[in-house]
């Protein structure tokens, strides 16, 4: 398995699995950290540095269950100034039929489009 995807894997099971509210919290923080990680690695390969991690935030992570839809969205930017974002959406989270899809935009203009992120991912 993809080792970038399978450590995404592993927060949003975590995430999914009924926690009290703040296990929920601590997993979508570290679903936030593996795709702000993910995105980085993914810009470096391809020869795009960043001033700092993308900070990132998600929409519907903390109340996610088995089969929800969730958004995260992250911005960063290059040492010279252009500006970085990443969105992401899960679909059927937790479920066989999971998905993920990923836009990177470089000063407005997609750059990556990928089902996965960070290490291991082709």
């Amino acid at each position: 398995m993809r080792t970038g995807l399978a450590l995404a894997l592993a927060v949003v099971s975590l995430l999914l699995t009924g926690c009290a509210d703040p296990a929920k919290a601590i997993s979508a923080a570290g679903y936030r950290n593996a795709v702000s990680l993910g995105a980085r690695t993914e810009l470096a390969q391809r020869g795009v540095l960043l001033r700092d991690r993308p900070a990132c935030r998600t929409s519907g992570a903390e109340k996610a269950h088995p089969g929800s839809d969730f958004a995260i969205e992250c911005t960063a930017s290059t040492p010279d100034g252009a500006a970085v974002t990443v969105h992401g959406v899960v679909t059927a989270a937790g479920t066989p039929a999971q998905r993920e899809d990923y836009v990177i935009r470089l000063d407005g203009r997609t750059f990556l489009h990928a089902d996965c992120l960070g290490a291991g991912c082709r």
